[in-house]
């Protein structure tokens, strides 16, 4: 995927040509991701499919990869917006250590927006 645009084949074999958010490798599942959506639509959906070397599109095929996705494009958004990359506190407060992990005021550790400075994005 080294365009910025894709051509989709719905159900009924038209093809749609599709602008790409932005792609991405899980080491988790070992596969690449694409993100997708049809910029003539006034509120556009996103969608995601994985993709093969050779461009070819799969539907995602579990709940627990959606789930990641899910994860990925809130950070992307996220840092489209100019905001912080860690969910997981509201109040977006982070106690940053510069090792990209986050000791939030609850005690659990997770990842989070930290840049190599040890501060958080907000």
């Amino acid at each position: 995927m080294d365009t910025n645009q894709i051509v989709v084949t719905d159900d009924q074999g038209n093809e749609h040509a599709l602008e790409v958010l932005f792609t991405f490798n899980s080491d988790e599942t070992g596969k690449k991701y694409v993100l997708y959506f049809d910029p003539k639509e006034e509120q556009p959906t996103v969608f995601a499919s994985s993709f093969d070397d050779e461009g070819q599109l799969y539907e995602v095929e579990s709940p627990e990869e959606w789930e990641m996705i899910e994860e990925v494009f809130q950070s992307f958004v996220a840092q489209d917006e100019g905001g912080c990359g860690c969910h997981n506190h509201g109040d977006g407060e982070c106690d940053c250590s510069g090792d990209g992990e986050c000791g939030c005021h609850d005690g659990e550790d997770h990842e989070c927006c930290c840049g190599d400075d040890g501060e958080c994005c907000h």
